[in-house]
């Protein structure tokens, strides 16, 4: 394993290290793999010699996965994570490498994985708040709201680290995102900053997360799991609820509209994971259909906690919440809420006449 320091220790060591090497040896080829050993990162002025380094001592792929992503984390917390984005795609590179989907992957490389989940979260939470900071210092009229996002985001990265809140977290994330959103299409044209890079960075952190979940589902899968077409009712059955809420929400309220990208989201993930089945790869739809079921969960837990993430339509939302009770009370009471799960299309029109007639 490499020996960790600080950044200005790293490039001290590596300076020592190469000038002692090239005196008292002559050894020039050596130089890059005495580099790779002390762990400089990418933004060092010895990182090619670095790489150069592992390549003559080829590393595998796991391992370069392992640094890529530790090096990407470094430089989020040193402010840099936009700037070597390249780093993040090399990450995911070697990800996708070592994640075939329907292959059972080594349990140590899934596990480490998984370690990451709370790590990749916090990154995204960083550069929202890199981003956010970025904003308002040039949008000083919506300070105040931007300092709300990052009120926000700071009780997210207390959550984090806590299992049980960790579902809560990333459902509250893409509601913060959307906030973001929000303001930036409000003063794109005021906007100097390259705010659709942080974007991407997120759609891909959100990817990996997705990968990841995918992956530690696809380990050894108990004779007593549930079927794919088990989890696929459950996908449609959640899907149908949530749609079902939508019919009602608050029109103008960022929650709807994040809940609403969940859904496109979600349905996707579901389409894959259903030609995966049709084509035999049984473990790959089962991590796909896992994960669209997080995502419409996702969507499902914004709708249910809008009136405490987002106070500025907290009344609107509690009506809602309270009107969503009576309407879906009412299709329990007619006994046909399973079928409107079974055919949300069926019962559309019928639902959303009763939203109206709540809303009159």
């Amino acid at each position: 394993m490499k020996k960790m320091l600080g950044n200005d220790q790293r490039g001290v060591a590596a300076i020592t290290v190469i000038v002692i090497l090239v005196i008292s040896t002559g050894a020039g080829l050596a130089t890059p793999v005495i580099v790779d050993v002390v762990d400089v990162d990418p933004d060092s002025p010895f990182y090619g010699l670095e790489r150069l380094g592992e390549r003559m001592r080829m590393v595998s792929t796991e391992d370069q996965m392992r640094e890529r992503w530790g090096e990407y984390a470094r430089l989020v917390d040193r402010a840099k994570g936009l700037e070597y984005k390249h780093i993040l795609e090399e990450f995911v590179d070697r990800m996708q490498e070592l994640a075939p989907g329907d292959t059972a992957a080594k349990q140590e490389i899934v596990q480490w994985m998984q370690d990451q989940m709370p790590g990749i979260g916090r990154v995204q939470l960083k550069m929202f708040k890199e981003l956010c900071k970025g904003l308002k210092d040039e949008l000083p009229e919506v300070s105040e709201k931007i300092d709300t996002f990052c009120y926000e985001i700071e009780n997210c990265e207390r959550e984090l680290d806590i299992a049980e809140l960790r579902e809560n977290v990333q459902a509250r994330m893409r509601l913060i995102r959307e906030k973001i959103e929000n303001i930036v299409r409000q003063h794109r044209a005021r906007i100097t900053r390259p705010v659709n890079k942080y974007f991407d960075i997120d759609n891909i952190l959100v990817d990996v997360n997705v990968t990841v979940d995918i992956e530690v589902n696809l380990r050894p899968i108990p004779i007593t799991a549930p079927s794919f077409e088990e989890k696929l009712k459950v996908f449609n059955n959640l899907l149908a609820e949530v749609q079902a809420m939508l019919a009602g929400a608050p029109e103008n309220a960022v929650g709807k509209h994040a809940a609403e990208r969940l859904v496109e989201v979600a349905t996707t993930l579901k389409d894959r994971a259903v030609s995966a089945y049709n084509e035999g790869k049984v473990r790959r739809a089962l991590g796909l259909i896992r994960a669209a079921i997080m995502h419409i969960y996702n969507a499902k837990m914004i709708l249910e906690h809008a009136s405490e993430w987002e106070p500025e339509f907290r009344e609107g939302w509690a009506h809602w919440m309270q009107d969503w009770a009576e309407v879906k009370q009412t299709f329990i009471g007619e006994g046909i809420w399973e079928s409107v799960l079974k055919n949300y299309q069926q019962y559309a029109e019928n639902i959303r006449q009763r939203w109206e007639e709540r809303m009159r």
